[in-house]
């Protein structure tokens, strides 16, 4: 692997649990194991415990060291409050008549399939997370809930003026600027196997297919399958001795280097300097942010009525006071 970096977006998260990602785990009649109650639907403590138990399994660390109890707990309050969200959520998505289809989910499950690049891979970053495909569906239905309230609550507003995209555009520039590029392909060889190295740089040097190498020779398994092609990224992308080769390198160049991973064969493909999209570029994307934004505040304020309407009881003393201190504090940014 030779980027510093190849993230991958997972609907999960390792760590962190989302308000539009939890397990709803509510019922309508009383229950010893209620910790809050919702119009009088019943969340229960056992549906904190299980999200708290997946965030330890996915990062132990985070729950190990001397303020461990005091994060569990915040953590513990954000689960909850996101609860308290999706059950309200649940209620109106039935009174505006949204609905998810199985479908729906079935569409999103397969992306993550193609997204991952195989069911195996997929079944391993869940297990690594603490969950099952069970788990996951009804994460993604309620996500996919929120995201189709949200849309419903935002329908029919007012698209963004030409000025507001200017304003927008001025302060976001760097949103729209693409850094210098390098478009690198590479075989990479094992460290104790320098003399392996220096034979597929002469094969490369003197006409060989370079593609049929990489696929043949190749330990990166991120490029191994596409004949080494890295595609087009920043020199920054890459650790120092690979950034620095390319950035030095003319097109069609091959050049040896080692790095911590081994030895690398590069050849660069092209180059690219750096641009700034001008505003009628950016119009597109910044009409789509600015009416992503919208939809945001709209669904927070409808939330936020939905909240003052309804009876919410947190049967957690200590729990109570974290969600009230966090949710004044939200309140008071959002009206300076």
């Amino acid at each position: 692997m030779t980027r510093i970096n190849r993230p991958i977006v997972f609907i999960l998260g390792a760590a962190l649990v989302l308000s539009a990602l939890v397990v709803a785990g509510c019922s309508k009649s009383a229950s010893a194991d209620a910790i809050a109650r919702v119009n009088g639907t019943d969340i229960l403590k056992s549906s904190v415990d299980k999200q708290i138990a997946q965030m330890k399994k996915a990062s132990p660390a985070t729950f190990e060291a001397t303020q461990g109890a005091a994060v569990e707990q915040q953590y513990r309050a954000q689960i909850l409050d996101g609860l308290i969200d999706l059950s309200l959520v649940q209620a109106a998505g039935k009174d505006l008549g949204v609905s998810v289809t199985t479908k729906q989910i079935d569409d999103y499950v397969a992306g993550l399939v193609q997204q991952y690049g195989s069911q195996a891979a997929l079944d391993t970053a869940m297990k690594s997370a603490g969950f099952d495909m069970a788990m996951l569906r009804e994460q993604i239905s309620n996500s996919l809930l929120m995201q189709a309230v949200s849309s419903k609550v935002a329908s029919g507003a007012a698209a963004p003026t030409a000025a507001q995209i200017k304003v927008y555009y001025d302060a976001n520039k760097t949103q729209f600027s693409t850094p210098a590029q390098v478009h690198a392909t590479h075989i990479l060889i094992a460290t104790a196997d320098k003399t392996l190295a220096e034979s597929l740089l002469s094969q490369v040097k003197n006409g060989g297919d370079f593609v049929a190498l990489a696929k043949k020779y190749s330990t990166d398994p991120g490029s191994k399958a596409a004949g080494g092609d890295l595609g087009w990224a920043g020199s920054s992308a890459y650790v120092t001795e690979f950034a620095g080769a390319v950035d030095a390198m003319k097109v069609n160049e091959v050049r040896l280097v080692q790095t911590q991973f081994g030895w690398h064969i590069i050849k660069l493909l092209g180059k690219r300097p750096a641009a700034q999209q001008t505003l009628a570029e950016a119009t597109p994307a910044a009409t789509q942010a600015l009416t992503q934004n919208a939809s945001s505040d709209a669904f927070a304020k409808y939330l936020a009525g939905l909240r003052k309407k309804a009876k919410i009881e947190i049967l957690d003393a200590n729990l109570k006071k974290l969600i009230d201190a966090a949710n004044a504090s939200a309140a008071s940014t959002t009206t300076k």
